[in-house]
């Protein structure tokens, strides 16, 4: 699959041959998301020196590709609500963590698993975390971790090196893409209201509940709770 440069997320690159992520770059649910490592120059660039014995091939995230919850790709065992199919191992579960925006448009990796991720800056990591977030990719003014040589995240025995795709040109460009990738779905045959009036943008975190109000053309209203930490999960109704 080839993209525009300035479509391209991030890349998921197995660590090594043979390894469950490489096996996971082969799975059909993923194809359409497959490159080729030498597919861009950039890409090609950070691995050179760091995987000497890596896979050719790695996961590409973009936006023209999006996810099937707006704002962030969920990687999990389950093809049906997944954006990224892991193999099926002990430890992984159905929904086990997601790659988003955080306020500031940067690339966070979010776990809410049973067992955890591990994410290593080089070669320093504090071991699986349940309901963590790490940072993955640094703002405009180069902040942490643009020092970190190598990100690798390691999902239960499947490790992927973590390529975040330098757009520190063209920032403004790339947070209006970001703010269009967020954006809230629209959902057929209702109108729907959430009221974030009480929350600033440096309170709110991807993972939330939320309430929202449906309006239709009956005079009631109803009110329905969306939790964002499980957004593959549909709206439950509130009680009265």
């Amino acid at each position: 699959m080839t993209s525009q440069p300035d479509d391209i997320i991030a890349w998921l690159v197995p660590t090594t041959h043979y390894s469950w992520a490489d096996k996971s770059t082969h799975m059909p649910e993923n194809a359409s998301r497959i490159t080729s490592t030498t597919s861009n120059s950039y890409l090609s660039s950070r691995l050179s020196g760091l995987t000497s014995h890596s896979s050719g091939r790695a996961i590409q995230l973009t936006f023209s590709q999006p996810p099937k919850r707006p704002g962030s790709f969920i990687l999990g065992t389950d093809s049906r609500t997944c954006d990224i199919i892991l193999p099926s191992m002990e430890g992984i579960s159905k929904h086990h963590c997601a790659i988003s925006f955080d306020a500031q448009s940067r690339l966070v990796l979010s776990d809410f698993s049973e067992k955890g991720t591990q994410v290593w800056y080089d070669w320093e990591s504090n071991g699986d975390r349940t309901d963590y977030s790490w940072i993955l990719s640094s703002g405009c003014s180069g902040e942490f971790p643009s020092m970190v040589q190598r990100t690798i995240v390691d999902i239960q025995g499947v490790r992927f090196q973590v390529v975040v795709n330098d757009r520190s040109e063209d920032w403004n460009t790339f947070r209006e893409q970001v703010d269009q990738f967020c954006e809230q779905p629209s959902w057929e045959d209702a109108t729907y209201w959430a009221d974030f009036s009480s929350l600033l943008p440096s309170e709110m975190s991807p993972f939330q509940h939320i309430f929202v109000k449906n309006t239709t053309s009956e005079s009631a209203e109803e009110l329905y709770l969306w939790n964002l930490e499980r957004p593959w999960e549909p709206m439950v109704k509130a009680s009265a």
